[in-house]
């Protein structure tokens, strides 16, 4: 973890990777919705990642056989699926994912709906978060409080 973290940086960094909102950050820490989004926005510069969405999978993604590792194959996530998931969870915006893989950003956005729906999560901040969960399980990745 980044040393030049505060204490309170650290306290949102651990919720962001949880897949927990601004406002439930907010709710959480008893801060108001601007300063838990400023904290975020701290967070995201010193740890250098393209989006709040991309802490959870920070250091998970490098493995090429990441997808069997954490068994999607028993939830139906199709290819096209699996290469949106990878990207999304490197903190890539749908219209960045969109000209990496030559289709739409609406496609991109349609595959993001199927997978929130077929893992009944809410948000893309989840699904990276459930991802990165599903990495600590089978050992792959590192846990939150670990550098």
């Amino acid at each position: 973890m980044d040393s030049s973290l505060t204490p309170r940086e650290r306290e949102v960094l651990n919720l962001l990777r949880l897949g927990m909102s601004s406002r439930d950050i907010a709710t959480r820490l008893g801060i108001g919705l601007d300063t838990a989004r400023r904290h975020s926005s701290r967070v995201k510069q010193k740890t250098s990642v393209l989006s709040v969405v991309a802490l959870p999978c920070s250091d998970l993604l490098d493995e090429p056989d990441w997808a069997a590792r954490v068994d999607l194959d028993g939830l139906r996530i199709s290819e096209a699926e699996r290469r949106v998931l990878r990207l999304l969870c490197l903190g890539y915006s749908s219209k960045h994912i969109g000209r990496v893989l030559q289709v739409s950003p609406r496609t991109v956005d349609k595959h993001r709906e199927h997978l929130l729906r077929k893992l009944q999560l809410q948000s893309t901040r989840q699904l990276a978060a459930w991802l990165a969960s599903r990495y600590a399980k089978c050992g792959i990745g590192k846990q939150s409080g670990e550098s």
